[in-house]
């Protein structure tokens, strides 16, 4: 019965020994290969991180020159500052940076740079003031009251100097225009001329008349002295605070009027650009005559002035440098 076995395992072989089901057709796992050995779908396909952060990539802001996130191109510009901004008035290839200024930012620009301009006037009208001795002047004075509508002198008075005339005595009852008149004609320029019942005043052509019966108050030397100095000091500071205010409006005026300039140059030069950028061209393009006027008001030079045609044609010129450098947007983002 073994030698039967024996020839049946010899003839047929032993399932066993033909091999394993599992080694002859090979694990499944082995020929296929694991997935996972094959490569992750992930490793494949690569992260999309690994591919690029679309941060990195390109940016709305890349290109704008606002700068981006991903650390190569330029930081955000950042608004220019008030004394940024009167530098970069005079560089008009600089004016795409103050074309997108805040309102806000522009206004305070123009008050300051008006105020500073104001200051620089009163000091220079002060100074001017106080070498006149107005004080001095007054205790020269002879001693005199002007009462009930009448002027009582102890003695009457002269001043002949610097092509000023003063003359005052009771001894006239008053002046009239040809008096003031004929001593213009002589060279004066400021002429006070003072009678018993009022007085006649004549400034660069313009003549004044003052009757003393219209006095609510008595006027004598010492009230000059002690009361009305401080009070023109009073009134002048006023005025120019006036003066200040008007001059921040005038400058916004003259700006909206140079925009329709710039509306027309921009339409030469065939520039789509909005008018709050041709606007804030404008006010910044009229710094260079406004300093230079500001300037030349406070040198000590007679009759030395800049026209007013000169001051148009220049700030013009400004302009149209700027507006040529404006890069054509139809909308400007401020800061």
């Amino acid at each position: 019965m073994d030698n039967n076995y024996n020839n049946y395992n010899q003839q047929q072989g032993n399932p066993y020994q033909q091999g394993n089901l599992y080694q002859q057709q090979g694990n499944p796992y082995q020929q296929q290969g694991n997935p996972y050995q094959q490569g992750n779908p992930y490793q494949q396909q690569a992260n999309p991180y690994q591919q690029g952060n679309p941060y990195q990539q390109s940016g709305p802001y890349m290109n704008s020159g606002y700068g981006n996130y991903g650390g190569i191109a330029e930081e955000p510009q950042k608004a220019p500052n008030i004394f940024q901004q009167f530098g970069l008035s005079f560089i008009p290839p600089q004016y795409h940076r103050l074309a997108k200024v805040k309102t806000g930012s522009m206004i305070g620009f123009v008050t300051l740079l008006a105020l500073v301009a104001t200051i620089i006037s009163f000091i220079n009208f002060a100074i001017s003031f106080a070498a006149l001795d107005i004080k001095g002047w007054v205790n020269e004075l002879p001693d005199f009251e002007i009462t009930n509508g009448q002027l009582y002198l102890d003695e009457e008075f002269l001043y002949d100097e610097d092509e000023i005339f003063v003359y005052v005595t009771e001894d006239i009852d008053d002046f009239s225009y040809d008096d003031a008149a004929m001593l213009m004609d002589e060279g004066y320029d400021d002429i006070l001329l003072v009678g018993r019942y009022g007085l006649s005043l004549m400034q660069n052509g313009e003549y004044q008349q003052f009757d003393f019966s219209n006095a609510t108050t008595d006027i004598s030397r010492d009230m000059l002295v002690d009361t009305l100095v401080p009070m023109i000091q009073v009134f002048i500071i006023v005025g120019y605070i006036i003066f200040f205010v008007g001059r921040v409006l005038w400058y916004f005026l003259c700006a909206a009027i140079y925009l329709v300039f710039g509306l027309i140059i921009a339409s030469i030069m065939k520039k789509q650009l909005p008018a709050e950028a041709l606007y804030r061209t404008a006010v910044y393009a009229k710094v260079l005559m406004f300093v230079v006027a500001t300037v030349v008001s406070i040198i000590p030079l007679d009759n030395f002035s800049i026209p007013f045609y000169i001051r148009v044609v220049i700030t013009l010129v400004f302009m149209g440098f700027a507006i040529a450098k404006l890069p054509d947007q139809p909308e400007w983002n401020q800061y």
